[in-house]
């Protein structure tokens, strides 16, 4: 049975539980295999987001076309997350929280990940405010 992006959403929400942290990202491939991360920056340096870490996990799923896979993160992925992400060929990316949400907790880089992927040389599918809810809950914790 296929499960669904709230399914796959609650899956990175527990990666950003389990970093102590409000950023979890799975990446999913259509088999629905997939490889999870949370955001390791106090730990791994200012780079060590959610969206990299799984990224880097990418050799443990298989699949043939990184177009076909989805990448879900708890809150929408910052400029360099999001270059990343098309560097890697990621064909949707689903998300949380904005940006827009996350400079409430904090700084971040006022570039909305649509902007990156318009620039791209391929269409990236991308959807927004997925368990938002639950998501901005991470940043009370």
């Amino acid at each position: 049975m296929s499960k669904d992006k709230n399914f796959w959403m609650c899956k990175a929400i527990d990666q950003a539980i389990l970093g102590n942290s409000p950023f979890g990202a799975v990446i999913v491939n259509k088999e629905q295999d997939h490889i999870e991360a949370y955001n390791t920056t106090k730990h791994d340096g200012p780079v060590a987001h959610a969206e990299i870490n799984v990224i880097q996990k990418l050799k443990y799923l298989d699949y043939n076309d990184a177009s076909k896979l989805t990448l879900y993160s708890t809150v929408e992925p910052c400029p360099m997350c999001m270059s990343a992400i098309v560097w890697a060929g990621i064909g949707k990316v689903v998300y949380g929280a904005s940006i827009e949400d996350a400079s409430e907790f904090g700084h971040q880089i006022q570039i909305r990940c649509k902007e990156v992927a318009q620039k791209s040389w391929y269409t990236i599918v991308i959807e927004s405010a997925v368990e938002k809810e639950r998501c901005l809950a991470l940043f009370q914790k």
